[in-house]
């Protein structure tokens, strides 16, 4: 009986394992850069190297402010994005659809700061929320992964539960291909089981309400700041704005001392809106302002401990809360488990290679399994290639970048289907992880090349820090193509 226990969850682990895997590699390649959408979105507009930081002032945040009501009066819906540990600039930002994209200002004096206009991080999140497709199916398909991770989770516990502790203990990446993999995926799989159960049950529940209306009290806004309010209209012509400062400054007095991170308008009414990063639990309370006299109107606060439970969800699952130290333990606990759910599609390609590896539907299983094992690498650092080499006037700039993100990864696509279909995949691997390794290697080259590098030798800042992450993956890759040739 337990053999035969074991058996069955050895096939739904396997076949439930790779059709979620297909989409949970790219769900947890995108939510492991996205964690750091900030310091990309940094990397990406290199002319902020030359700017120093600076506290904000009163007089920086009324003159963006006049200048938010000017763009409001010719129809965008623009918001400002205060500064903050992580991005020290002051912005007047409006959503383009899938990226929120703006200019970029001083924070002592509100002056401009001529900056190439990009999508940043933000691809990144929006591909890990809703697979860049929108917001309810890409939300379904991202949903049914989740849920997909977590019967993959649980089978796997069954399969390896007598075995458990040895595996722990056991890795040996020189041995038989399919031995190292076997460990490498096992030892993965054991040591983060708790951060890959919680991100996908936590996951889970953030969509569930959008998925599942009968679950819609629990559910306030979107994740991303501001996407509430990014397709409202505004009226055409706005009432006069009073000075932004005094309503900063009483927000403050009622969250505290640098809890505000967004300014929104909404007929006639200005919202100080708590930053994400401001508390543990993900909450849009906010104090809200009369935009003609700035008198205080009313605070909106989370109404129960449902949606508070919610919103501690939210926090644990995007953890923008969290020190540097901890974000980057989430950075590589993402990147494992995609290294790991890649370890799982290659292991299944390998079971089931010597009796059908002349069929259609197996070689359609390798194309798309090297279309997400390295094809989306390589797509993420055409993305970030793309940034540089684009003209920084260039119109549209941010949908170039986001093109030459889908083009690349459709082009490795194409590459991995005509290497699979005539019979080399071999050689479809191992090409696609030696342009990503040969990219990533220079692109702390190309970083020099295309900025004012004024202190290398400094200290480490967001700049250098994409760099040598870049170049560490890129010597992994290298590995890595050692390990696929005998698949």
């Amino acid at each position: 009986m337990r053999d035969t226990l074991r058996a069955r969850m050895v096939w739904l682990h396997g076949w439930v394992g790779f059709l979620g895997g297909l989409v949970l590699v790219v769900v947890f390649t995108g939510g492991s850069l996205a964690l750091f959408d900030t310091e990309l979105t940094h990397w990406m507009q290199p002319e902020l190297s030359r700017s120093l930081e600076h506290p904000l002032s009163d007089d920086a945040l009324n003159t963006v402010g006049k200048l938010a009501q000017e763009m409001r009066q010719q129809g965008e819906n623009a918001f400002i994005t205060l500064p903050s540990e992580r991005d020290p600039m002051l912005r007047i930002l409006h959503f383009t659809g899938h990226a929120f994209v703006g200019s970029v200002y001083n924070a002592a004096d509100g002056y401009p700061i001529l900056t190439r206009e990009t999508a940043g991080g933000q691809l990144f999140y929006d591909l890990h929320h809703s697979l860049y497709y929108g917001p309810f199916w890409g939300n379904m398909v991202t949903e049914i992964a989740a849920v997909g991770l977590l019967v993959a989770v649980a089978t796997g516990i069954i399969i390896h539960f007598r075995s458990i502790f040895a595996d722990l203990l056991l890795f040996r990446p020189f041995a038989t291909k399919a031995r190292a993999w076997m460990d490498a995926h096992i030892l993965a799989g054991l040591l983060f089981l708790p951060f890959m159960a919680m991100m996908a049950y936590t996951g889970a529940v953030i969509h569930a309400p959008r998925l599942f209306p009968m679950f819609g009290g629990a559910h306030h806004g979107h994740e991303r700041p501001a996407r509430q309010h990014a397709g409202q209209g505004q009226a055409l012509t706005p009432p006069s704005l009073a000075p932004l400062a005094p309503m900063l400054h009483r927000a403050e007095d009622i969250f505290g001392p640098g809890s505000i991170g967004l300014i929104l308008f909404e007929r006639g009414t200005v919202s100080m809106t708590m930053a994400d990063s401001a508390t543990l639990a993900m909450t849009r309370d906010h104090v809200t302002f009369s935009e003609r006299d700035g008198k205080q109107i009313s605070i909106t606060r989370t109404p129960d401990t449902l949606h508070r439970i919610t919103g501690i969800l939210r926090g644990l699952h995007f953890i923008r809360w969290a020190p540097l130290p901890l974000r980057w333990l989430y950075f590589i606990s993402g990147l494992v488990g995609s290294v790991m759910m890649s370890g799982g599609l290659i292991l299944f390609l390998m079971k089931h290679r010597a009796k059908k590896r002349r069929t259609f539907l197996f070689r359609l299983a390798e194309t798309l399994t090297i279309a997400v094992t390295t094809g989306l690498p390589l797509a993420c650092l055409a993305y970030l290639w793309a940034n540089r080499l684009f003209w920084s006037d260039l119109p549209d700039r941010s949908l170039f970048e986001i093109r030459s993100f889908f083009i690349i990864w459709a082009l490795s696509l194409i590459h991995a289907a005509v290497r699979n279909f005539t019979g080399r995949p071999q050689k479809g691997w191992n090409e696609q992880c030696c342009v990503f390794a040969a990219f990533a290697l220079a692109l702390c080259p190309l970083d020099f090349i295309t900025r004012n590098v004024n202190s290398f030798l400094s200290g480490f800042d967001v700049y250098k820090t994409v760099d040598l992450t870049a170049l560490c993956l890129g010597a992994i890759a290298l590995f890595i193509h050692r390990r696929l040739i005998a698949l």
